[in-house]
């Protein structure tokens, strides 16, 4: 009988953990929209957005036909992957994000992804410290145009790799420890890339940025 009911009490805690998360989860809205056929250019706003573990992301078109393309095929970095299938008008797409790390998302419809190009930063509540860390990385200028300054802070960066939207490496620096990197980007189209900064235990960091002209 006594052991019947610490079971008891230990389900009990169990209800109450989950329906205390259930309760802090927080929904975050993203307005989708514009077109490259005139008017406003393709968009998510915010683009960017830091949220908890639990948290959940809404998609909502106001105008044109877009997608939400997070899969792991076009994103390989990605803690997981999200689709919401192809491009359609008036999109209507929530995500719940429950594995902690750094997403990057894009439209399909052609000549969209220049300018419409998301990065969902997912917290977990136990790793703050890592995450501080991570804050300490800025970029700049932001777009940029022939020099993209990158400010490592107190993040131990071995590898700096400049990723284009279809995947490849395009450029590659050695980092040896330095604080701060200079990169070139005269030589890169315009257009939407993406910054994978690797540390000494092999775990990797994006950080997206843009290339004017």
């Amino acid at each position: 009988m006594h052991s019947f009911i610490p079971r008891i009490f230990s389900f009990s805690l169990s209800i109450v953990c989950f329906l205390a998360i259930m309760q802090a989860q927080t929904t975050h809205q993203v307005e989708v929209g514009g077109s490259t056929a005139g008017g406003p250019l393709p968009y998510y706003e915010p683009a960017q957005l830091t949220i908890a573990v639990g948290d959940q992301v809404e998609w909502t078109g106001v105008s044109g036909t877009h997608n939400i393309n997070g899969s792991l095929n076009v994103f390989p970095d990605n803690p997981e992957g999200f689709l919401s299938g192809v491009p359609v008008p008036a999109l209507s797409f929530s995500f719940t994000f429950t594995i902690p790390g750094v997403y990057q998302y894009h439209c399909d419809q052609e000549g969209h992804s220049a300018t419409q190009h998301g990065t969902i930063t997912v917290l977990d509540p136990n790793s703050v410290q890592e995450h501080n860390a991570s804050e300490a990385i800025i970029l700049f200028p932001v777009p940029t145009d022939d020099l993209l300054v990158v400010q490592l802070g107190s993040m131990r960066i071995t590898l700096a790799e400049v990723i284009g939207m279809d995947g490849r490496v395009v450029d590659a620096v050695n980092v040896n420890g330095r604080d701060r990197i200079e990169i070139g980007t005269a030589r890169l189209a315009a257009g939407q890339y993406q910054l994978r900064l690797t540390d000494q235990d092999g775990r990797a960091l994006i950080r997206p940025f843009r290339k004017d002209r």
